[in-house]
């Protein structure tokens, strides 16, 4: 719900809890005021009927309108001298939908008591209230309308820096390490909100270059010492040298490439997760794979797997060209790596995602684990353990799904092509070990 609407809807609601609360105070106090002042309009009649008896005039039946009535009283005086009765009318009266009121006021007058009562009829209060609340629903349909018609063009002013600061925030990106530009407001919490996004993203800016830097430098400075490394064990090994040397030799030699190969995945997933892979283009998913596929065919023949491919012609996915090639790479080469000697692949490829199963020994860790950083299983020594996570990565990038299984002896990976929310569950690729053997799950 947007900013405008919440405000209207609070606004609206402001009027419909205030209104009743207002028509109540407002009705009780049009109704004293209305029975205070006929009251004191039949005061000032009986005052003046009495200033008539004293002078000796025989009043009339109506003064001012108002009937009289005259009474002498025996006896003593009540110790209020003016009395009021507040009368309701039935509904068999002549003068319906009101209320009489009655003053009487007690004189002595030439030694004689006197009572002197004037009554008259005013409104009901429920004939107000229906008033009243005729033009509180008038009122407050007005209300409503006005806002709802004019909140929009007021808002869309009021929050025009708002607004202004969102679009550019969205297009701001940290890697092009350009500063941020809002535009200038008057508004005090806009300036603040400005201010306080202008400091961050410049602190980012600077954080981000600074770690680049430095992963790109270690990176970099890592690879000379470790081709030094590399060659010198490499003609320590042209010398004469012992079988026990040989073997300590070999140990450092693997050591080194396992160290290489983390430095440069390290890097990779640097890089991936800092988003430097933007550009994705429509690119021939088949041709790719394919070459991928010759290249592993001497590591295929001598592990003596047996690979069973499905893949279709001229498949096109949007995805930055290297990225593609460290996709199928990497599941390519986990399934040659993480497989038994006379294994199974299997391998189909088609417009909604790729399919990869291969045999081999049941993982040590939940198969979701193993796409965490270092997290491998413990049966090939010489992975790195970030293969699975530069997959990972790769396939959030995309807006790929991408899930892995392990069930009756077959490792299943599946990465679907679009958005998450359109991949089916993970049973839906899983296969049994006869259906292995002689048989391709479609991803359809």
């Amino acid at each position: 719900m947007k900013l405008a609407d919440k405000f209207t809807l609070w606004f609206l609601a402001i009027i419909l809890l205030v209104t009743p609360i207002s028509m109540f105070t407002t009705l009780s106090n049009i109704r004293y005021r209305i029975d205070n002042s006929e009251i004191e309009r039949l005061k000032a009649v009986n005052n003046e009927v009495a200033e008539q008896l004293k002078a000796g005039i025989a009043p009339d039946q109506y003064s001012q309108g108002r009937p009289i009535a005259i009474q002498k009283i025996d006896g003593i005086l009540p110790k209020e001298k003016v009395q009021v009765q507040k009368q309701k009318c039935d509904s068999t009266a002549s003068v319906t939908d009101e209320c009489r009121i009655t003053v009487s006021s007690y004189y002595t007058i030439n030694g004689v008591n006197y009572q002197v009562s004037s009554y008259n009829y005013v409104t009901q209060s429920n004939q107000i209230l229906k008033g009243m609340i005729l033009t509180a629903i008038l009122k407050t349909l007005l209300i409503a309308l006005a806002v709802l018609l004019t909140v929009r063009v007021v808002s869309k002013k009021i929050l025009s820096p708002f607004n202004q600061t969102l679009k550019s925030i969205q297009k701001f990106s940290i890697k092009k390490k350009q500063a941020l530009r809002l535009t200038a407001t008057n508004t005090k919490e806009f300036q603040e909100l400005n201010q306080f996004l202008k400091k961050m993203t410049d602190k980012a800016v600077t954080e981000y270059s600074q770690v680049k830097e430095f992963s790109e430098n270690a990176s970099h400075e890592l690879q000379t010492p470790l081709a030094v490394l590399r060659s010198k064990l490499e003609l320590l090994t042209e010398t004469d040298i012992q079988q026990n040397q040989a073997s300590l030799i070999a140990d450092m030699q693997n050591a080194i490439e396992k160290l290489s190969r983390i430095n440069h995945s390290l890097l990779l997933l640097t890089k991936l997760e800092n988003q430097e892979f933007e550009a994705t283009t429509a690119i021939n998913f088949t041709k790719q794979t394919t070459e991928l596929l010759t290249i592993y065919e001497d590591r295929i023949t001598i592990k003596e797997l047996k690979v069973t491919q499905l893949i279709e012609p001229n498949i096109t996915v949007s995805i930055n060209a290297a990225l593609a090639d460290m996709l199928f790479d990497n599941l390519l080469s986990n399934a040659i790596r993480h497989n038994v000697k006379n294994g199974s692949i299997f391998l189909e490829i088609n417009q909604q995602g790729i399919l990869i199963k291969n045999t081999g020994p049941e993982p040590v860790f939940p198969t979701e684990e193993l796409f965490q950083r270092f997290k491998k299983s413990n049966q090939c020594s010489n992975s790195v353990g970030l293969g699975l996570a530069i997959v990972k990565r790769i396939c959030e990038l995309n807006n790929f799904d991408i899930q892995y299984i392990y069930e009756q002896g077959y490792h299943i990976v599946s990465v679907r092509f679009g958005s998450p929310a359109a991949a089916t569950s993970a049973q839906a690729n899983k296969v049994t070990t006869e259906e292995a053997g002689n048989k391709i799950v479609t991803l359809e």
